[in-house]
């Protein structure tokens, strides 16, 4: 454990081209302030064992023998499991649902994470894509829930409908059922997803006849329904936000945030939590969370800098066109790389895409936008 966080940022050691690597310049929320606050930081790194002191006479234990008897005598710790963390703080049908969808080892953001979440203290989940930032944040909320309040008790904020999509479907996996367990019908947990383009008349009757435990929401939508009173946040326990850089880096998307995290509900009445993979500037963001009570004062900093480099397999590419050229080239990329199978990231011209792959023959396309529903 290191008491500051790293010279080297997460963001340099992300891909340059990937839809959740969001490459976007810092908001004047992230401007350099010198000097930086300091403030609790957790940073998981590989341990360094320190040097022998000149008057120990024992020789170090890895050059005292190499038999296969002193290997023996010093096994290596078993790896810390997800269970062993999360019990007595998830219910059982959690943790079995998560074992069957295959999430069983701890990943350095959650062994160092959710100790501080499972105590109550507000937390910045610092780490890079992939690193199992959803899961963690999850575990701590179902670890509150609690299925007799019919109130709504934990809500996520995410930047995009894909996203949210996303995250939505990672809560109903584990809030399912799992094989050979018989659960109480009162144990089950109602999500809903409150994206930008759902239904939100239908989604206004449900929250007012019977509020959803937990709420996926991105933030236009939601403060629609903050505006119009038809739900409050004040039996939130938990609030997450996801991707906070990508939405303080959105003058459209920032204003209705600062709302929603001082307005609309009380930093002393709720747990915060935001996660992101990159944070410019971050001892300046969490010295603005404490100053303008987005956190409270003893907020933490969870950093998982990534030690291991980028996969040598992996080749990024980037290609620049003119705008009315833009799916003439697309076309050109699938017929000369003929890629087995592959994920476009679009923004509004959904169908004009789903046409152009349907050029390439012999590929079968799938619009997740449109075939998943948000109101689910």
């Amino acid at each position: 454990m290191a008491s500051s966080a790293p010279t080297t940022p997460v963001s340099s050691l992300r891909p340059p081209v990937s839809s959740a690597t969001k490459l976007v310049s810092p908001s004047s929320l992230f401007l350099p302030c010198n000097p930086e606050p300091k403030f609790p930081t957790v940073v998981a790194a590989r341990p360094i064992q320190p040097p022998l002191s000149a008057s120990s006479h024992e020789p170090p234990r890895a050059l005292a023998s190499f038999s296969p008897a002193a290997d023996e005598a010093d096994p290596e710790p078993a790896p810390l499991t997800l269970r062993r963390i999360c019990s007595g703080h998830v219910p059982e049908h959690v943790l079995r649902r998560m074992e069957e969808v295959g999430y069983i080892l701890a990943t350095d953001v959650q062994r160092e994470a959710l100790p501080a979440l499972f105590s109550g203290r507000d937390c910045v989940l610092h780490a890079q894509t992939g690193s199992g930032k959803t899961l963690t944040y999850l575990l701590r909320i179902f670890s509150v829930m609690n299925t007799q309040r019919s109130s709504v008790q934990a809500l996520i904020v995410v930047p995009t409908r894909e996203l949210g999509i996303q995250v939505a479907k990672v809560v109903r996996l584990l809030a399912a059922k799992p094989m050979g367990l018989e659960m109480e019908q009162n144990k089950s947990y109602t999500v809903m997803a409150l994206l930008d383009g759902g239904t939100l008349k239908r989604q206004r009757s449900w929250l007012k006849a019977d509020p959803p435990a937990i709420v996926v929401a991105t933030i236009g939508s939601l403060c629609q329904m903050l505006e119009k009173q038809v739900f409050k946040l004040d039996t939130v326990r938990i609030l997450v936000i996801d991707e906070v850089d990508f939405m303080f880096n959105s003058s459209k998307q920032v204003s209705s945030l600062r709302k929603l995290l001082t307005l609309y509900s009380s930093c002393n009445s709720r747990q915060t939590v935001f996660a992101s993979a990159s944070i410019p500037q971050h001892n300046r963001f969490l010295h603005d969370c404490i100053q303008q009570k987005w956190t409270k004062g003893d907020v933490v900093h969870i950093h998982v800098n990534p030690i291991e480099p980028m996969p040598s397999c992996l080749n990024h590419r980037y290609l620049t066109c003119h705008r009315n050229r833009r799916h003439q080239t697309l076309l050109h990329l699938l017929q000369r790389d003929n890629p087995e199978s592959g994920i476009i990231f679009v923004g509004e011209q959904v169908h004009q895409i789903k046409h152009i792959c349907c050029s390439s023959p012999g590929k079968e396309v799938y619009d997740l936008m449109t075939s998943l529903s948000v109101a689910e």
